[in-house]
């Protein structure tokens, strides 16, 4: 199997439960409130090791207990190596916000991250090679995030970016690419087309494989011919955070094991919806356990 690369971001999570969001100048009261280890970078990680990948992930942090909470959380994580890189900002922290209904706002500090030069981003990506699957997202800076895909492109691994958060304008990103994991309105954003001609959008701009997930409904998948709908495994969401991560680095794990995008997206989008009845983010996350067996299910 190939190893995976996750270039991105780690933050503290800290969630609390409300009945439903407030509305401009209202004040709720939480249920509760948790932290967690979390970040796209470190999730996506995180999600690709569980699911049997070789794992090394890239990522920033402070030099406070924000960022020994962070290292400890992953210190008994097999399959997981972590290359810390530990930079002049406070710790990332990201304050998630989850309704009755599982759906969730999240508003993410990203100084740390986007504390990551490109000479130390890429001294770390030294190991990838051939074969390799190198994943990335948009919390670093652009001058990273582009460097590292053509880094990755030129030593023959895949590239998947996933398009979250979108905080500067990704379209000459996406010609680096091999796959693109977009939402709904990240595509509609990137692109100003709905559905199945987001899909289209996304390979005109460079992608060699879009994907547009879609909650619920599961996933669009398309790489230039027909568009395939993969639908997702009917749950009861108790809460959605970190849905989207369980899935990309899901992917990467199929990817990296060969596997056709089509049925490592599967497993990824049943992964994903397995996550969504739990509370949390990382702790939600299916267990390897759980992974090898909805990887025997003949659902996937």
């Amino acid at each position: 199997m190939s190893r995976v690369t996750v270039l991105g971001n780690a933050t503290v999570d800290l969630l609390q439960r409300v009945s439903a969001f407030p509305k401009p100048g209202e004040t709720l009261l939480s249920a509760g409130i948790e932290r967690c280890a979390g970040g796209k970078g470190l999730n996506q990680a995180l999600s690709a090791s569980r699911a049997g990948a070789f794992v090394r992930l890239v990522a920033a942090i402070g030099d406070d207990p924000d960022g020994a909470f962070l290292r400890a959380a992953l210190t008994s994580e097999d399959g997981l190596a972590v290359d810390w890189c530990i930079v002049a900002a406070p710790t990332d922290v990201s304050s998630i916000w989850i309704a009755d209904t599982g759906e969730n706002m999240i508003v993410s500090s990203a100084a740390c991250a986007r504390g990551l030069r490109e000479d130390e981003a890429l001294a770390r990506l030294a190991p990838v090679t051939a074969g390799d699957v190198l994943v990335l997202q948009g919390n670093l800076t652009a001058a990273v995030t582009m460097a590292a895909a053509r880094f990755g492109r030129e030593r023959g691994a895949q590239v998947i970016l996933n398009t979250a958060p979108i905080a500067w304008d990704m379209r000459l990103l996406l010609q680096a690419v091999d796959i693109v994991v977009a939402n709904q309105p990240e595509a509609q954003s990137l692109t100003g087309e709905a559905g199945e001609a987001a899909l289209t959008e996304l390979l005109a701009l460079g992608a060699g494989c879009a994907i547009v997930t879609l909650g619920a409904a599961g996933a669009m998948l398309s790489t230039g011919g027909s568009v395939v709908t993969i639908p997702a495994p009917a749950v009861e969401a108790v809460d959605t955070a970190g849905a989207g991560d369980v899935t990309v680095g899901t992917l990467a794990a199929g990817i990296a094991a060969g596997e056709p995008v089509a049925n490592a997206l599967s497993l990824a989008i049943a992964a994903a919806s397995l996550s969504v009845t739990r509370p949390g983010t990382s702790p939600s996350f299916p267990t390897r356990a759980e992974m090898a067996h909805l990887r025997s299910s003949p659902v996937v």
